[in-house]
């Protein structure tokens, strides 16, 4: 290959991850309550999922995002912070922002990522639904935040890249963040939660503890991740403390055991 004809297909390449990306952010905005910093991270986490962005693909310079997407620099800047924080991509200073490769563990991921049973190889979330409700009285969460709390409830229905379904249930006191209830659902989309719940209410976890378990699916459970009854399943049970031991929130995350596995 010359190398006039590999420029002109490096060019090629750097247009078409451009085009993705504003397509992107325009969908993503168009949808009802969006922000354009979520926007500008899930242009971006899509574009990964659908493959305009490959492991190892460079972003465009964050001045240049901000031009061609039409948010101000600290908007780009803010939503790359997220990505970084959930593992998709590397930032550094001189370097620029750069997608992960699939099976290696970027320093800031927290916690665990899920990966393919028969390969190993990480999966990313395709797509997300997010609700946000309040549950009273005992349930999964009372053991760890108490019977008497009214707490809020984040309830997501993820879509991995090998087309697993995956739920997951986070509790924290509602006293800790009224506002939450308040937040448009889909703003926690493709979003460490853990991370939001510290830069939008000052809610700092300082460390965690995680059980898994092999279980059965209930009729419930069963119908929301599309499968039978009975069939096994991972149950992921997180407790997040804060610095002086107080807790932050029990997490309960349900993944089919045929399909997909837990890295830590």
């Amino acid at each position: 290959m010359t190398a006039a004809l590999s420029s002109a297909k490096a060019i090629d390449r750097k247009d078409d991850i451009e085009a993705a990306l504003v397509q992107n952010v325009a969908t993503a905005l168009s949808e009802k309550g969006r922000t354009k910093r979520s926007a500008v991270r899930l242009a971006i986490s899509r574009a990964v999922a659908n493959g305009a962005l490959k492991p190892g693909d460079f972003l465009p310079p964050e001045k240049r995002l901000a031009g061609i997407l039409g948010v101000s620099l600290g908007t780009v800047q803010a939503a790359l912070q997220q990505l970084q924080l959930r593992g998709e991509i590397v930032r550094r200073s001189g370097y620029g922002s750069r997608v992960i490769s699939t099976d290696k563990f970027a320093n800031s991921v927290w916690h665990f990522r899920f990966v393919d049973r028969a390969d190993g190889h990480r999966l990313i979330f395709h797509d997300q639904h997010v609700a946000i409700d309040t549950v009273q009285g005992a349930g999964v969460w009372s053991a760890f935040l108490g019977e008497e709390q009214t707490c809020c409830r984040i309830i997501r229905h993820m879509q991995l890249s090998n087309g697993v379904q995956v739920m997951a249930f986070m509790y924290l006191h509602d006293a800790l963040a009224p506002r939450l209830k308040t937040v448009e659902p889909g703003e926690l989309s493709s979003v460490n939660i853990r991370t939001y719940l510290q830069d939008e209410f000052g809610i700092v976890t300082a460390r965690a503890e995680n059980i898994v378990l092999s279980t059965k699916a209930d009729a419930t459970i069963a119908a929301q991740l599309d499968l039978s009854p009975g069939v096994n399943i991972l149950e992921l049970k997180a407790r997040a403390f804060t610095h002086d031991e107080t807790p932050v929130y029990f997490q309960r995350i349900l993944a089919p055991a045929d399909h997909c596995a837990l890295a830590f």
